[in-house]
């Protein structure tokens, strides 16, 4: 059974973007719903208020909602959504002025048209929304004025008010529904925004911006609390040579094999960044001074060590200066840390580069 419904749910997202997966996933369930709550309907017609015609042809339209199905496991994605919208106000239509009356309450769930339109269609299918919208709220107000006189199916008062409160709970469950849904959809482009804004996209660590946002923050809660944080700055060696004389792409791939290197070594809550072209740089909460240069010593001998061959068959290596800084007084800023650091890796490239040189050894 569970293998059944996640083949259904699955139906329409292979080989999609994730945005196309999570609506293509809304649709499925949606008509599977629709088609429960078809069901459950038509046996309450027939084994409940005795209208056996009501239920055959409320099981007739309930078949067609399957086309949404066929249509979205062929990527006609648009297609599916509209036909499902489409055939629910048929079907509600004739619910509310062929098979009963407004008095069955059918005619509400049109209210319901405009969520499930807003949550599964793209922001630029405008038009198609707004239409469906459209004709959704001019069917409510028409099965809202309008009298059947002669309805297929003629029930007491009691059955009438039963299949309005029905009407009702199924709306407000699907509004609650449509809510959760929609908040998840806002929470998650949210998170995709904070983290396209974070991140560098060639490598994956974060960027600059990131980097003095929360690497400022955690050394002032760091001073606050007179705990050790420190900083290591890194610029690969004669990387512009690698540009020049392999091109760019190798250049690319470099800082590629670089940052996967870095995001390796170290404590889990370091922030790792991609600061400059070629430039990265690691901040170590709770680490102290002698750490920090042991680390910086074995980030530099695994870029030393690292090597790639191009496409065009060339084997590249590079090197990298590491300078390094810690809150010795801890009241320093990062700003001041930064240009500790740099003086450090400065004196790197002087000594001869592919080395590690602390700015409080320069001191001393």
């Amino acid at each position: 059974m569970f293998f059944f419904l996640s083949s259904i749910m699955a139906l329409g997202t292979e080989n999609e973007h994730s945005s196309a997966v999570q609506k293509a996933r809304m649709l499925n369930m949606l008509v599977l719903l629709t088609i429960l709550i078809a069901i459950v309907y038509s046996a309450s017609y027939m084994y409940i208020l005795n209208a056996p015609t009501v239920a055959l042809f409320n099981i007739i339209l309930t078949c067609g909602y399957f086309l949404s199905f066929i249509l979205n496991a062929q990527h006609h994605h648009k297609a599916a959504k509209t036909w499902y919208f489409s055939l629910i106000m048929l079907h509600l239509f004739i619910c509310s002025n062929v098979f009963f009356t407004k008095e069955s309450g059918f005619h509400f769930y049109y209210l319901l048209v405009p969520i499930g339109v807003l949550l599964l269609f793209e922001l630029k299918e405008k038009k198609l929304k707004t239409i469906l919208s459209l004709v959704a709220a001019s069917l409510f107000l028409y099965c809202e004025n309008t009298l059947n006189e002669n309805p297929l199916s003629v029930f007491s008062d009691a059955a009438n008010h039963l299949l309005y409160q029905s009407a009702f709970l199924i709306d407000m469950f699907a509004i609650i529904l449509a809510l959760t849904l929609f908040s998840k959809q806002i929470e998650k482009h949210e998170l995709e925004l904070i983290e396209q804004a974070s991140t560098d996209m060639l490598t994956g660590l974060n960027n600059r911006r990131f980097f003095f946002q929360q690497g400022e923050k955690l050394l002032v809660k760091s001073n606050k609390g007179k705990k050790v944080y420190s900083l290591l700055l890194i610029d690969l060696d004669y990387f512009k040579s690698i540009n020049d004389k392999y091109g760019h792409a190798a250049g690319d791939e470099c800082l590629i094999l670089v940052s996967e290197a870095l995001q390796k070594i170290g404590p889990d809550n370091k922030i790792c960044a991609r600061i400059g072209g070629e430039e990265f740089a690691i901040v170590l909460p709770r680490c102290g001074h002698k750490s920090a240069q042991i680390i910086a010593e074995y980030i530099r001998s695994t870029i030393e060590d690292a090597a790639f061959t191009t496409a065009q068959g060339d084997f590249i290596k590079c090197t990298a200066s590491i300078g390094v800084s810690y809150n010795l007084a801890k009241k320093e800023s990062l700003k001041e840390l930064l240009e500790q650091a740099d003086i450090a890796l400065y004196k790197a490239k002087h000594y001869g580069r592919n080395q590690v040189v602390s700015f409080h050894h320069l001191a001393n």
